[in-house]
């Protein structure tokens, strides 16, 4: 059966406190050479039917805020 895989992140231009708090702690435990980390939500749906317009309906109506996230939406026709 489809499924999309939607992936909601923030935009590059919005500080993303989690992923600091991330890098603060890897490198605590000695990974030095973590230079960034970028936090985000993977959504799998399962479909009858389904297009990628429809997962991007999905992002603009619920699943994020275009003001600070960016959606990637792909099909998957398993």
């Amino acid at each position: 059966m489809p499924f999309l895989k939607i992936t909601v992140t923030l935009k590059k231009s919005v500080e993303d406190a989690e992923g600091q708090s991330v890098v603060k702690a890897l490198k605590l435990l000695g990974y030095e050479n973590i230079k960034d980390v970028r936090t985000g939500k993977v959504y799998f749906i399962e479909l009858e039917n389904g297009s990628i317009e429809e997962g991007r309906e999905f992002c603009s109506k619920l699943l994020s805020n275009p003001v600070i996230n960016e959606c990637k939406v792909e099909l998957d026709g398993n």
